[in-house]
């Protein structure tokens, strides 16, 4: 269909203009409908594009491949660090290792026995610092289960009194409102 309008918008001559809007009209709804067609398969397509299981049902070979190969894949380097942590361990491999790091002794004797640097220096701070904190916390852990009431030494003390608990030499200690038992010599808590 053909509109008869010229190049400034008039309408062509010879048409009445309800006979070229009418005929506008005509053109717009041919071409609003093409539009909702092709608005309706670009959204079908999006909905079979995002449907997984759609996806792996056509393609049922792909989807197979590509999960075997990573599969072969993560199998491969699994076998790989385990070939090379028993290359590793053999007696040849570790002579060369020496012999290598005896060669570097010899090529560079200045970097045999040198302080350790600024970095290294806070690292080992640091572990120090983070070995001693959880040295720290097994000790009071294993503090509070001796002075706790579960022990098998628990010589009859009442136990549903509450009001005395016993440690695993035989000492009794008073418990607290709270539940805590209280070391009377040194005013510790636990």
């Amino acid at each position: 269909m053909s509109v008869h309008v010229s190049g400034d918008g008039s309408a062509a001559p010879g048409m009445s203009p309800r006979e070229n809007t009418r005929q506008l009209e005509g053109e717009i709804a041919v071409l609003r409908d093409e539009l909702t067609g092709l608005v309706a398969e670009l959204d079908r397509r999006r909905h079979e594009l995002t449907d997984f299981k759609l996806q792996a049902r056509r393609h049922v070979l792909g989807v197979t491949l590509t999960g075997a190969s990573l599969l072969a894949s993560a199998a491969g380097f699994v076998w790989l660090s385990v070939w090379r942590s028993r290359r590793r361990s053999q007696t040849t491999a570790r002579m060369g290792r020496l012999r290598e790091a005896i060669s570097r002794m010899v090529d560079r004797p200045d970097r045999v026995a040198t302080e350790p640097g600024i970095p290294a220096r806070i690292l080992t701070a640091a572990a120090n610092a983070a070995v001693a904190t959880a040295i720290k916390k097994v000790l009071e852990r294993s503090l509070q289960r001796a002075m706790s009431p579960q022990t098998s030494r628990d010589h009859g003390a009442d136990r549903s009194s509450g009001t005395e608990r016993r440690a695993r030499d035989g000492t009794s200690f008073p418990v607290t409102s709270g539940g805590t038992v209280e070391v009377p010599s040194t005013g510790l808590r636990v």
